[in-house]
């Protein structure tokens, strides 16, 4: 049986006095043409390509940027904590020891509040309480690391400071009231702290800046 072979034609719009041409030199001016079509193509797609994702990369960057973004509010404060200065105003001790004791075990402490020493097994939790919390476990987070700021007798208004302070640290900071405290604020680290009359918020966080995580395990962040 004999089989007739299909003519594989070109389907496309080319210039009119090519049909005049010998039928070899059509065809090859048509695949050339072709050629040339899906080249102009493929570049357009990649063209288009491309745009959409620089497109993108525009409008992340945009938003990032926006995002992050500076209010004049959060400059100026930055100038406040870089000028801070905690020169003649942070006390430093002697480290009392690291030993974990059972929870209502009592542990005369060298310093009030506490800068070190013996400590419950468990430490506290970063984060913003409305009541005291056991030394103990405080003293866990300051050799996590971390800051330890205790008040009392404060007004509204600075108890609220505080607890920006805190929320605005949320790895590094506890805060919570002591009424055994010998001042207002207290603000300490490991072996070391800041006695206070009033809530400074810049000086606290140069404070914090400067004094998270120089204890033996450094684990606030």
């Amino acid at each position: 049986m004999w089989r007739t072979k299909q003519k594989k034609t070109i389907n496309m719009d080319y210039p009119e006095e090519w049909n005049k041409l010998p039928k070899y030199e059509r065809k090859k001016k048509l695949k050339q043409l072709k050629r040339e079509r899906e080249q102009k193509n493929q570049f357009i797609n990649k063209v288009r390509s491309w745009g959409i994702v620089i497109v993108v990369l525009v409008i992340v960057v945009a938003g990032y940027m926006q995002l992050t973004k500076k209010s004049p509010k959060q400059v100026e404060f930055e100038r406040q904590i870089k000028t801070a200065s905690l020169n003649g105003k942070v006390q430093k001790f002697p480290i009392e020891g690291r030993n974990h004791v059972p929870a209502g075990t009592n542990v005369e402490y060298k310093t009030n509040p506490p800068t070190s020493g013996a400590h419950l097994s468990q430490a506290k939790s970063w984060g913003v309480y409305n009541t005291k919390i056991d030394d103990k476990a405080g003293v866990h987070g300051l050799e996590h690391g971390g800051i330890w700021i205790t008040y009392k007798n404060l007004d509204e208004e600075s108890i609220k400071v505080l607890r920006e302070i805190g929320k605005s640290n949320p790895q590094s900071v506890i805060v919570s009231p002591r009424q055994a405290n010998d001042d207002k604020v207290v603000v300490a680290s490991w072996g070391k702290m800041m006695k206070l009359n009033s809530v400074d918020k810049a000086l606290i966080q140069k404070y914090i800046n400067t004094y998270k995580n120089k204890s033996p395990e450094k684990l606030a962040r």
